[in-house]
């Protein structure tokens, strides 16, 4: 159980009521470390379309050699749709700037609903991130995207770029100056990735109200 955190206080799991169905949510204390480590069960993956790694690179603003050879862009869902783009490097990554207008465009003719770029790091040690991650939406960015971050994980499954049941760190948000850390793992059973995991840990800094008349 955790304790200390003024909302979940005494929880050992939540249960999220979201549209793709109940999503189980459990809680564990971090050894010597702050606020609540918590673990989110997705459903499994759904993988959809491949996309021409051409047309997804002038979406969101890039060149075709500036997209990973050998890994078309692809849509997976586990509950939201991604379209999960391979950068080259994470130099690429750094200056990633969709225009949205472009971006939107390409979208609204696919079966994703929103891009989430990545790039392999130069992780060193267990525990440390193996893959940068950006996700622009909407004139905005996002420092943390659970929900891409499952889809990711099982790309990454499937494409033998993450070994199952490994533990992969993906770092987000940095560019933003809001920096994150998203841990993710998946299985493969019979072929099929399956048992995607999302975990991270959040400490509360604020509390407040919204008052309507």
């Amino acid at each position: 159980m955790y304790f200390n955190h003024p909302v979940l206080r005494g929880a050992e799991s939540i249960t999220l009521r979201l549209n793709v169905g109940p999503i189980t949510v459990r809680f564990a204390r971090g050894a010597g470390e702050g606020g609540v480590f918590a673990t989110m069960t997705q459903n499994d993956p759904v993988f959809g379309a491949t996309h021409d790694r051409a047309e997804v690179a002038a979406a969101i603003g890039l060149r075709v050699e500036d997209l990973a050879e050998g890994y078309a862009p692809q849509t997976v869902s586990t509950g939201m749709a991604f379209c999960v783009v391979m950068l080259r490097s994470m130099e690429v990554a750094r200056r990633l700037q969709m225009v949205q207008r472009e971006a939107s465009a390409w979208l609204a003719g696919s079966d994703a609903k929103f891009f989430y770029c990545i790039a392999a790091t130069e992780a060193g040690q267990a525990g440390e991130p193996a893959f940068h991650a950006r996700m622009q939406f909407y004139g905005g960015e996002d420092p943390a995207t659970g929900s891409a971050a499952g889809c990711c994980i099982s790309w990454l499954v499937s494409q033998g770029l993450a070994k199952p049941e490994e533990a992969v760190v993906i770092e987000q948000g940095v560019e933003i100056l809001r920096p994150s850390r998203i841990t993710v793992q998946a299985s493969l059973v019979d072929g099929r990735v399956r048992y995607v995991r999302v975990s991270g840990r959040t400490i509360p800094v604020a509390k407040g109200s919204f008052f309507l008349p």
